[in-house]
């Protein structure tokens, strides 16, 4: 009974939930996870959203957080899980999320390996209704080492996890997956001018420069604030000039950001990746998997493209659909072009040759042969 006022309690007094300023196309999709975390309210879920990087996973994940967190004992969001596990290892990322759940001090909670919770807290969170958000994981292993299993939480538990790696979520069984995708034109274009005018009347006078931003973002909301960011009170020969610009160098944070999972894969898995990028999928030419894997594997009793492949579209690098075409988003396409002309300063000595200057060059310095 203690428990059912104390709810009531903070439902009439929380604020209801405002979506946070700047953010666009974002309704349906808090709607429709929201949903899911509702449905059999005394079950314990783990819910993923997977998509490619700069999409908008974590901002998606923050709106849920900020507004249902008011309905469960404990909660906590874990930011960028995958560098925070990297820069200050597994313990002190479970300190950090079960001093919160406990409302303790990060010194007070006693947690010394990696595999297993002290018997004092699965006592305590055994009986607590919790809500945690774990952003950007990479390694499947981390949700099992950070939170133990499911049935550690009471009754009503929601654990929501973000990766850029389908295949996190396939290991653990997910219940229900979000897949994030591009925003719809009007959509991108509605964000870039929330995000790169003040005043309306700047947005006409720079409209034809914007659909050239946006025909470049492709929807990606992390490359539309970027630029935004990059235009915002220039005027128009400084935006032609950017635009012009980036026809040979993406932004650096929106290659720093799309890069992290081309750092994710093997080696192998990186060559296909960047052969695709350079050679298969360019001027909008439909690639059938069959006939990539016959173009990729290096002899004739190779199988792992088929494997690689699959990696490829578990980490949102590329899309694969229903009858098997392969494709791949501007954004990333561009981000492998710039891997390969960091080899290099020298024009046309790079691993791979797709620019007709480049080729050019190549040849008339003698650097190729030709077959």
């Amino acid at each position: 009974m203690l428990n059912e006022i104390v709810d009531l309690v903070l439902k009439r007094l929380v604020k209801p939930h405002v979506i946070s300023k700047g953010l666009v196309g974002i309704e349906e999709k808090i709607t429709t996870v929201e949903s899911w975390i509702r449905k059999e309210p005394k079950d314990n879920l783990l819910i993923g959203i997977w998509g490619m990087g700069g999409i908008g996973k974590t901002t998606l994940a923050e709106e849920i957080f900020n507004k249902l967190q008011y309905e469960y004992e404990g909660c906590y969001f874990l930011a960028n899980e995958r560098e925070e596990s990297k820069n200050h290892g597994i313990i002190s990322l479970k300190k950090r999320i079960f001093s919160g759940l406990l409302r303790l001090r990060y010194d007070d909670v006693e947690i010394y390996t990696e595999n297993s919770l002290p018997d004092n807290i699965l006592r305590r969170i055994g009986h607590m209704k919790v809500l945690i958000v774990l952003d950007d994981v990479s390694d499947s292993d981390h949700l099992g080492k950070l939170l133990g299993t499911l049935d550690n939480f009471g009754s009503g538990s929601r654990i929501l996890v973000t990766t850029r790696d389908e295949q996190v979520l396939k290991a653990k069984k997910v219940k229900k997956t979000y897949h994030l995708t591009e925003l719809s034109f009007d959509k991108t274009l509605e964000l870039f001018n929330l995000n790169a005018f003040n005043q309306s009347d700047r947005q006409k006078e720079y409209y034809e420069l914007s659909l050239r931003v946006v025909n470049y973002a492709k929807g990606i909301p992390l490359v539309v604030k970027v630029l935004a960011g990059l235009l915002h009170g220039k005027n128009k020969e400084e935006w032609e000039s950017l635009l012009d610009k980036l026809k040979k160098i993406p932004p650096t944070k929106v290659y720093e950001v799309m890069k992290l999972s081309y750092d994710g894969l093997d080696r192998k898995e990186q060559q296909i990746f960047l052969d695709l990028a350079c050679f298969f999928l360019r001027s909008n030419i439909m690639v059938n998997t069959c006939e990539l894997k016959s173009l990729l594997k290096d002899t004739e009793s190779d199988n792992s493209v088929f494997y690689a492949l699959e990696r490829l579209k578990d980490k949102a690098l590329i899309t694969i659909s229903e009858d098997n075409y392969v494709s791949m988003h501007d954004s990333l396409q561009e981000m492998a072009w710039e891997i390969i002309r960091r080899e290099s300063s020298i024009a046309g000595s790079h691993s791979r040759l797709w620019d007709s200057d480049d080729i050019a060059e190549a040849l008339k310095n003698g650097k190729v042969s030709l077959a």
